[in-house]
């Protein structure tokens, strides 16, 4: 818990350190996260949602951030769980000057996950149990941006998300990590 209340923190000490004159929106979002690669053989579909910040540069680039909560369960009655807290910075740019804009988005961040297994004894021994790390993370991906009041705008997203947990052996470094596919559904509302 002490997590999510210094992410809000950050978020409402970057707001309110940039200039109140400028455009800036705000943001909810969710959907579905769609594991891949290594973490599909381990986990089924997951699902969460995010709160948005957007600061306006020009008429088509924004610098974005974003604080959330994703959760992926065990595949095969397994009963384990997955959690992510991606809180995260970025660009986005959009195309156009229409009601309907396409946009390309690119953030980094860190993600503070856990990791909930069933706990087992064995010989005096315990297994499982919470695991708690924090590690880097990185996402890119395209959405598209409905115009559907003045100050409001609906969004639909889709991106690939990696969540780097480290190296798999020290001879080769090749890195192992966390990959899903973020499909998103969300509003924004301008602040000016």
């Amino acid at each position: 818990m002490k997590k999510i209340f210094s992410v809000l923190f950050v978020l409402i000490l970057f707001v309110s350190l940039t200039n109140a004159q400028s455009k800036m929106s705000l943001g909810l979002n969710g959907g579905t996260a769609i594991p891949t690669g290594d973490f599909a053989d381990g986990f089924d579909l997951g699902w969460g949602g995010n709160a948005l910040f957007a600061y306006h540069v020009s008429p088509n680039a924004d610098l974005t951030a974003s604080a959330g909560y994703i959760s992926w369960s065990g595949k095969d009655s397994v009963d384990a769980t997955y959690s992510s807290i991606p809180v995260l910075f970025g660009a986005k740019y959009l195309f156009g000057k229409d009601k309907v804009r396409g946009y390309g988005s690119a953030e980094l961040g860190v993600h503070f996950t856990t990791l909930d297994l069933p706990e087992y004894n064995v010989g005096g021994v315990m297994f499982g149990g919470k695991q708690s790390d924090v590690f880097f993370g990185w996402g890119i991906g395209a959405g598209v941006m409905f115009k559907v009041g003045e100050k409001v705008d609906l969004d639909l997203s889709a991106k690939y998300n990696m969540i780097v947990v480290g190296e798999e052996n020290s001879w080769d470094q090749q890195s192992t990590s966390i990959d899903y596919f973020g499909i998103m559904l969300g509003v924004w509302f301008d602040l000016n």
